[in-house]
């Protein structure tokens, strides 16, 4: 089976629309949380999110285009972008053109794996609004090409020349992370050399957050938003929503090798499973985040230094997770830190974006916080890295992902 290495990353979110911005405010605990400033919220029992407010999407597409690309398609264009500037970056090779295009002779050996929870879900609500009140023919001709989620990966694959497998995950809050699995499977089997991984999602609209606020998922803390989303804290009351884009090129060790390209860090362990228990709730125990964890670890032959854990800010999920970790590690579990507290919950996103939040800490030396801990519970005693940052020797790194429906996904990268 051949091996799998990361050798480009790229990330956006309500912290930074690249990956060293975002990633410097969150070792320094910043918070991304607000009030929502995309619509008005004065009615809505949550009024806060993890919003981008700086982005442009003419900075991806032309102008033109725009219209016809949902805003997670458009955030996982510039993630996308920065993980292929990054994997050819300092190579003694590159499989770019100056246009951004991959290579003629390499582009049926790249493919590309996309990932988004809900897709466009703005789009739906305001084609539902635009049918209802004013017919039929005000339908925008655009709205199912721009809201589909597997046309994340068709506008990449377009924008970048992009010809072999293109394939997309729609699993929830896991969705990222599936993709990525997705992703190094193709290069095991031999279907393709490299694959440029993405995990996209923009659900802040009236829609997403109120369908949220229904089902009573989200936090409706009063106080400062930035303390609102509280992964394993004793207050916590729910999970805050963010938006952004994370993406990842994995390549084929020898072939990362052979065009002397930053590697960092080898994709050797992955672990999937479902909870057959509830459409929300997690499984007893963490039961199926437990099989998820194990099967990683054995695949894997190595015992993570650091888990970045799902850590939703929800009551069950954190008891549940902390439960599986205790499991799976026998009680001697690594430091586990959850970013959601900075970043909000980004949906089928996350699980990218908290892959490359942990490549960055192997290559720092650093665990992010898990900020706003401030009283601890007794359901939740592990060591979560809270409030502050700590330097670690960290030689191998696992993430965690967990959807809606009982679907599982954990990632395991280690130094080459």
């Amino acid at each position: 089976m051949r091996r799998v290495v990361v050798t480009g990353i790229g990330m956006v979110n309500a912290l930074g629309l690249n990956k060293e911005t975002s990633f410097e405010r969150i070792i320094k605990g910043e918070s991304g949380i607000k009030r929502i400033e995309s619509f008005d919220v004065t009615n809505f029992p949550v009024q806060i999110a993890g919003e981008i407010t700086d982005f442009n999407p003419e900075s991806v597409l032309d102008p033109r285009e725009v219209k016809k690309a949902h805003r997670f398609i458009q955030l996982g264009l510039l993630a996308a972008r920065e993980a292929l500037q990054d994997s050819v970056k300092d190579s003694k090779q590159s499989f770019l053109q100056t246009d951004y295009k991959i290579l003629p002779d390499v582009a049926e050996s790249f493919g590309v794996s996309s990932a988004a929870g809900i897709g466009g879900l703005g789009n739906i609500q305001g084609n539902s609004v635009a049918w209802y009140t004013k017919g039929p023919r005000r339908i925008n001709p655009f709205f199912i090409p721009s809201t589909l989620v597997n046309m994340l990966g068709g506008f990449i694959s377009i924008q970048h020349n992009i010809k072999g497998p293109n394939l997309s995950s729609v699993t929830a809050c896991a969705a990222g992370t599936h993709a990525i699995i997705e992703a190094a499977k193709t290069i095991m089997l031999g279907c393709a050399d490299k694959m440029l991984t993405i995990g996209a999602e923009s659900s802040i609209c009236e829609i997403g957050i109120g369908g949220f606020a229904a089902m009573k998922a989200l936090s409706t803390f009063s106080g400062n938003p930035k303390q609102a989303s509280r992964p394993f804290d004793k207050k916590r009351d729910g999970f805050v929503m963010g938006e952004g884009a994370g993406a990842l090129v994995l390549e084929e060790y020898e072939s990362a090798k052979a065009r002397g390209a930053n590697i960092y860090g080898e994709l050797c362990g992955f672990g999937e499973s479902g909870d057959a228990n509830h459409i929300t709730t997690p499984a007893p125990e963490g039961e199926g985040a437990y099989r998820a964890m194990k099967q990683a670890i054995q695949m894997a032959g190595i015992s993570p230094d650091y888990v970045n854990a799902h850590g939703t800010s929800t009551y069950y999920n954190d008891i549940f997770e902390t439960r599986a970790l205790k499991k799976v590690f026998n009680d001697d579990v690594p430091p586990v830190s959850s970013t959601k507290g900075q970043l909000g919950h980004c949906l089928g996103a996350a699980g990218a974006i908290e892959a490359v939040i942990s490549l960055m800490a192997m290559q720092h030396g650093v665990l992010p916080p898990t900020i706003n801990q401030e009283e601890s519970d007794e359901q939740c005693d592990l060591d979560y890295v809270p409030n502050v940052s700590r330097k670690a020797n960290i030689q191998c790194v696992m993430s965690n992902s967990f959807g809606f429906g009982g679907t599982n996904g954990v990632v395991i990268f280690k130094k080459v």
